[in-house]
């Protein structure tokens, strides 16, 4: 597979626009608002966001799915697929894991009401918070800088003290659409807190973007916070991943 320079990223927009699962991912990446590759093989497209998120255009051949294979192995790319046919030549290849998720559009015409517990604190995301939080949803995974965040996305944190307690943000941005990821640190779980910072990161984005989300499908925590907020389930796909075990 050839891959394109960042520069050339653009002419793959209307490639990115086929994908009918999490499209804002793709399009982030070829509408320029966040980085990623482009792998470009004679039967398919291989559009990879910034957290190696992964999304395909096209059908490959036999060879091209391999080349597919070799780089979930060698270089940690995520490929979201519906294609249960493809999905599964890949999991017979080895050293894969499938993993469904599920997701989500935002069908309420509002943003959630607010509540912020007493002895909380709403902040902003700043340049100090961006290079501080830490976990498996951070910012930093999915923006090259604060300042490329700061311009294209938003995001807020749940402060208790001077602790990040809870945070939600843009991970993806589009034209049209916003996804958005949530993360709560460990000791503060089981408040709400996650749902709070979601609606006010809503509250944000609804007047220029449609928000958007997903999840495993085993994270029911995260599916219960998406409904909650007026999400409804649209599409699921499978996650197809290196095998951690």
């Amino acid at each position: 597979m050839k891959t394109i320079f960042p520069d050339e990223c653009s002419r793959f927009i209307n490639c990115a626009e086929t994908i009918d699962i999490c499209r804002v991912f793709p399009l982030s990446v070829t509408e320029k608002y966040q980085s990623g590759s482009i792998y470009e093989a004679q039967n398919c497209i291989l559009i990879r966001h910034k957290n190696n998120f992964t999304f395909i255009s096209g059908k490959p051949d036999d060879d091209e799915l391999k080349e597919i294979h070799e780089l979930i192995l060698t270089e940690n790319l995520k490929l979201m697929c519906n294609d249960r046919s493809l999905s599964q030549k890949l999991a017979d290849m080895g050293g894969v894991e499938l993993i469904p998720r599920d997701i989500y559009r935002y069908a309420a015409k509002t943003p959630p009401d607010i509540h912020i517990p007493e002895g909380f604190c709403l902040r902003n995301i700043d340049s100090e918070l961006f290079d501080s939080i830490t976990g498996t949803v951070a910012p930093s995974l999915y923006w090259d800088s604060f300042e490329q965040f700061s311009k294209y996305g938003t995001g807020v944190c749940i402060m208790h003290g001077n602790e990040a307690a809870s945070w939600a943000f843009s991970s993806a941005v589009s034209r049209d659409e916003a996804d958005i990821g949530i993360e709560t640190s460990k000791a503060y779980q089981q408040r709400g807190l996650a749902y709070t910072a979601a609606a006010a990161v809503i509250r944000e984005i609804l007047p220029y973007r449609q928000p958007t989300w997903s999840c495993q499908r085993s994270n029911l925590g995260s599916a219960r916070t998406a409904e909650k907020l007026g999400f409804v389930k649209y599409s699921e796909c499978l996650l197809i991943r290196r095998n951690c075990l």
